[in-house]
């Protein structure tokens, strides 16, 4: 089940170390399953509706935590990392203990030792792509979107980082000096999940292309089942020759940071 679940495919996009503390936490619901008369292990609708959303819960604390050690300087094995984690995992295992103390912990660590003002800088400047998993989840939840991340994801840059029409794309996105350009490229504001199969479909083509109906044989976000790809083409569907430029990318970045940012700090 926990394999299965989006909020388990967001966080371990971060970090594989998250593994160890949720299987600590995951002991608690053993009662959860039971076994058939041939030894297959069984779980009921009801239960497993209920152990879907604990593990969401539990998974967000330690997506919080993970997204702000993509962000900082420090590396996993500091002590705001590590060995908050291997203390906390005594009461993670512990069924005892709430969930709530578990996450007045994590609320407290966070907030203790960085500050929003920080880390929405930091996001600002994030180039890397584990944000865009995460702002594309944080984008559904907060629109009732439903999100699957499924095996055939692919980065998709909304202004194209190279092809033939590179130098008229910059043009048309109102920036002619290449270092800006290059600067845009891998924003977070720039950057959405996209199925392998589109994103090869239309390349590098201009963001009208990329928005439209369809174009000839290729398909575009109209076709995709992510929820910012139909955001872009429900925002742009009236407009007959639309662009995506500079000011389209601070937005959206400032947007994208500004939702990360009162997620990691539960605001």
């Amino acid at each position: 089940i926990a394999k299965d679940n989006n909020v388990i495919k967001v966080l371990l996009n971060f970090s594989d170390n998250s593994k160890l503390f949720l299987a600590s936490y995951f002991h608690r619901f053993d009662s959860y399953f039971t076994f058939s008369e041939d030894g297959k292990i069984e779980i009921s609708k009801e239960n497993k509706e209920k152990l879907n959303d604990k593990i969401d819960n539990i998974a967000e604390l330690f997506l919080r935590l993970f997204a702000i050690l993509s962000l900082v300087d420090a590396g996993y094995s500091s002590s705001n990392f590590k060995s908050f984690l291997f203390e906390e995992e005594l009461k993670l295992a512990d069924d005892s203990i709430s969930f709530d103390e578990i996450a007045a912990d994590f609320d407290n660590h966070i907030n203790k030792n960085w500050n929003q003002e920080d880390i929405n800088s930091r996001l600002i400047d994030y180039d890397k792509n584990d944000m865009v998993y995460l702002n594309e989840y944080l984008f559904a939840k907060d629109n009732n979107k439903q999100l699957i991340i499924s095996s055939d994801i692919d980065i998709e840059h909304i202004m194209p980082q190279s092809g033939k029409n590179k130098d008229i794309i910059k043009t048309d996105a109102g920036m002619d000096d290449l270092n800006m350009f290059n600067d845009y490229i891998n924003k977070i504001g720039n950057k959405i999940l996209l199925e392998y199969d589109i994103n090869r479909s239309i390349g590098n083509e201009w963001f009208r292309t990329k928005i439209a109906t369809k174009i000839a044989d290729k398909s575009g976000y109209v076709d995709s089942k992510y929820p910012i790809a139909q955001h872009l083409v429900e925002m742009y569907k009236n407009n007959s020759k639309p662009y995506w430029m500079k000011d389209d990318i601070d937005t959206a970045t400032k947007e994208a940071a500004e939702r990360i940012v009162k997620f990691i700090f539960n605001k």
